[in-house]
């Protein structure tokens, strides 16, 4: 999907993926439907560990342009937006890397390559983005989410992705697609359609038996010709890891 210059009729917070207008609303419901019964616990959060030692930037962007197999020129430009430390197989430091990379295109320029300093090489991922660890008792910085974004035509989409790796390989435990089209939307001349946004939350909680890992998942939607007025609906669902997957449970 090619992106767009179209902006949103409404400005939005992307770090919730919800109009600025109606944050504070979603949040309280949000915040709600996470707190259902004993979803919540304390036993959720894992203490942090030491931390690993950091790569230097030059280590890591000569090992990207080792696994970057284009021309030359679609490095040119390569610079790093975030890292994020996570452990490969529950034992080996590694960490994420989002990257831009202007000489590719402004469509192709955001990527993300998994760095493993063991081995002093990376790896190109299928991911606009990393978007840090996710944290669980007993399992500190095995899960990581990543963002996948497209847009184009004034709409915008996600997929965020639940993942662990064991090596180089990546194992998509959960994911979920969503996203708006405020930039085509309304009732003015050059549009007559609803305005629809949604977004989706992953909480990652201790389950009730031993070593059970557990997710809730959290489903926001707001649809009107105006937003202010629209409609909100708000989902959740609880899901237990089994193998490598996580699947839905009854509650």
């Amino acid at each position: 999907m090619a992106i767009s210059n179209a902006q949103p009729k409404l400005r939005c917070d992307k770090s919730l993926w919800i109009c600025r207008g109606f944050s504070r609303q979603i949040y309280r419901l949000l915040s709600a439907a996470l707190a259902l019964g004993s979803l919540m616990t304390a036993s959720a959060w894992a203490a942090p560990e030491e931390m690993p030692a950091w790569p230097s930037e030059s280590a890591l962007i000569s090992a990207i342009k080792k696994d970057v197999k284009e021309s030359p020129k679609s490095v040119l430009g390569l610079s790093i937006r975030s890292v994020h430390p996570l452990r490969v197989g529950g034992e080996e430091d590694a960490f994420l890397v989002s990257v831009w990379l202007p000489g590719r295109g402004r469509n192709f320029s955001a990527g993300t390559f998994l760095y493993r300093p063991k081995l002093k090489q990376a790896r190109e991922l299928d991911y606009s983005q990393s978007l840090g660890l996710r944290y669980v008792t007993g399992y500190y910085a095995d899960f990581v989410l990543l963002e996948q974004y497209a847009s184009g035509q004034g709409s915008e989409g996600f997929t965020h992705a639940l993942v662990r790796f064991s090596g180089w390989k990546q194992q998509v435990l959960h994911k979920a697609s969503f996203g708006n089209n405020l930039g085509a939307c309304g009732r003015s001349p050059a549009y007559l359609s609803d305005c629809e946004q949604t977004s989706v939350q992953f909480q990652m909680l201790a389950g009730s038996g031993k070593d059970s890992i557990d997710l809730v998942e959290v489903t926001t939607r707001l649809v009107g010709e105006d937003l202010a007025k629209g409609k909100l609906s708000i989902k959740s669902r609880r899901m237990r890891l089994i193998g490598d997957r996580f699947v839905a449970v009854k509650t």
